[in-house]
């Protein structure tokens, strides 16, 4: 790919920050035309001048090394505090083309991209000795290498091509892309912690930038006429060689007129009115314009920002406090820029589009009566920044209490309440949920919601505790007026002691006919207790089952019918009780017999 020439080869070096300063345009680098004071160590020390042509270049981030050519090939070491020459290789026979090379630090190894006559080979050299230390055959054809340490993989350029291929440690394709058809002549790779570089020649020499999925995020130009061989960096400093004639080593920077810029466009989404974009030199804080659009009835609340080099959006994972760049299906909330908030690094290539939040004016409170039996509450209509006070609550649901009312908002179908590990309540996606949150009648909030509705439901809770197997009726909490003890399972035989103690809600209990136990202090202290319901008298009636209790009336329900056994006053006298019921019995008992005859 390089063409020989009878001048000397001079190490060109791009101090510019391409990484953080490539923009958007196809221009953006010039020839600053100074000289660094290298032309008598590149003569009398290098001896530049011996060879026709320079190939790959890499650096180990203290020196630089270049592979020269004439009739073979011969590795320059430079010192890049200095630029002077530290050491030089014998003549390589074995190197090919010699057309790109890289470092890899954790091996300490040079490597080149042979890229003819053997076009799949990488050949390992000490940076030291200079010696071979390993030859690597690929299972595809390379003109470029590149390694990033961090991620301990390898970029290669693949030859005839724009494609290149990601490979692994061990030299396997990893993953191969199409690339750009740029029109350029292809010449060597380089890579950083974001971005994969190529170098390419014609026209004014250019800089191909790809990202790491392989999508294409633009094209920089160098701003010199003479051929572009490779490209390496330090840091954020990146250097290259170009074909050049003459004994000087020049720098190339950027032009004042040309330096860096990305665009902040508005865009209105469903919203009116027209803002120009705003140009931001990067690294340079300037604010964004103030909102001019409008949406009735509502507030601006901030930008969403989107950029187009990779049609991300800026906004915080499941659970995350760090905002990041990411895919609109893994954002969970986006971070928001205020208006006329400052920017300064939002993007590093193309542009971004601001797109205005809303948040709605007045937003709705409805109840939702969810598993109750009865009652109804009025809907209500809040400012997002005023305060709402939940009113008492309007639902029954008999053998129940109520504890609260849980939250739910239409706007993102989120659940207010509590993450797993959490103690701070907030809005959450159904399957995040492990506890709601329970409002009270009396508390207050505000700002639930940005649009849409906020749904309040009340939370009831069983009244009852029953023993394990539901046989034995342990507390009764509720404040029904009238109590019919569920049998949950049939089993309900047992009123344990101090079941109904001091609860003085109630008028009426209803008992249920499998029930043959009622123990000492069952029903004590039950102030408003008017009447006890059996369908039969337990036959392990204690003495003191029902006391305390304003003299209630103890009833036997039968075929529809009440009659009344006897009143109990103070401690109750089961005797006459029984003595009742027996009678009861009997009279019912005759009154079948005369029936049936």
């Amino acid at each position: 790919m390089k063409k020989i020439i009878s001048a000397v080869m001079c190490a060109v070096i791009i101090a510019a920050m391409i990484a953080v300063c490539i923009p958007a345009a196809a221009t953006g680098f010039y020839d600053t035309a100074e000289l660094l004071e290298l032309k008598e160590h590149i003569e009398d020390d290098a001896g530049m001048n011996e060879y026709a042509t320079v190939q790959g270049a890499c650096t180990d981030g203290t020196y630089a090394y270049f592979a020269v050519q004439q009739s073979t090939t011969v590795i320059l070491k430079y010192d890049m505090r200095t630029w002077k020459l530290k050491s030089k290789s014998d003549a390589i026979n074995y190197l090919g083309h010699a057309n790109d090379m890289t470092y890899n630090a954790k091996r300490k190894w040079i490597l080149v991209a042979n890229n003819g006559p053997e076009y799949n080979v990488l050949t390992a050299i000490d940076p030291v000795t200079f010696k071979k230390v390993a030859t690597i055959k690929l299972k595809i054809n390379v003109y470029s290498v590149a390694y990033n340490p961090d991620k301990d993989i390898y970029i290669v350029g693949i030859s005839g091509s724009y494609k290149f291929a990601v490979l692994n440690s061990s030299f396997k394709v990893v993953k191969t892309y199409k690339g750009k058809d740029t029109g350029y002549t292809r010449q060597g790779g380089d890579c950083d912690d974001n971005y994969i570089y190529f170098s390419q020649s014609g026209g004014d020499n250019v800089v191909a930038v790809y990202d790491y999925n392989g999508k294409y995020v633009d094209m920089v130009s160098i701003g010199h006429t003479h051929e572009v061989e490779n490209l390496f960096h330090v840091g954020g400093s990146f250097y290259t060689t170009l074909h050049y004639y003459g004994n000087s080593v020049q720098r190339i920077g950027l032009s004042d007129d040309t330096q860096i810029r990305y665009t902040v466009n508005y865009d209105p989404g469903d919203s009116f009115g027209e803002m120009k974009p705003t140009s931001v030199h990067y690294g340079e804080s300037v604010p964004l314009r103030a909102n001019s659009f409008w949406k009735t009835g509502y507030f601006f609340g901030g930008w969403r920002a989107s950029r187009s080099m990779d049609g991300k959006y800026l906004g915080f994972r499941k659970f995350s406090k760090v905002s990041e760049w990411l895919d609109k299906k893994d954002v969970y909330e986006y971070d928001m820029y205020a208006d006329r908030d400052l920017v300064a690094e939002t993007v590093k290539f193309g542009s971004v589009t601001m797109t205005p939040f809303w948040i709605r004016e007045t937003y709705e409170v409805q109840y939702d009566p969810g598993d109750s039996d009865s009652g109804w509450m009025p809907r209500a209509s809040v400012g997002y920044y005023n305060s709402y006070e939940i009113p008492e609550n309007g639902f029954e649901k008999p053998g129940y209490i109520f504890v609260g009312f849980t939250a739910y908002r239409d706007y993102d179908d989120k659940y207010y309440g509590y993450r797993k590990n959490s103690k701070e309540a907030e809005w959450l996606e159904k399957e995040d949920l492990i506890k709601e949150y329970e409002f009270k009648p009396g508390e207050q909030f505000s700002a639930m919601t940005y649009d849409g509705t906020v749904y309040l439901t009340p939370i009831f809770r069983f009244a009852y505790t029953f023993s394990d197997d539901k046989s034995t009726l342990l507390e009764y909490i509720g404040f029904d007026e009238v109590v019919n003890i569920p049998n949950l399972n049939g089993n309900l035989n047992t009123i344990a002691s101090g079941a109904f103690k001091e609860n003085h809600n109630f008028t009426e209990l209803h008992i249920p006919e499998t029930v043959e136990r009622m123990e000492s202090g069952a029903v004590s202290d039950c102030g408003r207790l008017e009447r006890v319901y059996f369908y039969h008298l337990p036959a392990h009636f204690a003495l003191d089952s029902i006391e305390k209790c304003n003299s209630p009336a103890v009833c036997i329900e039968k075929d529809n019918q009440t009659f009344l056994l006897g009143y109990a006053a103070g401690s109750i006298d089961a005797q006459v009780i029984r003595l009742s019921a027996a009678a009861l019995r009997a009279s019912m008992t005759a009154d079948q017999q005369q029936n049936q005859e």
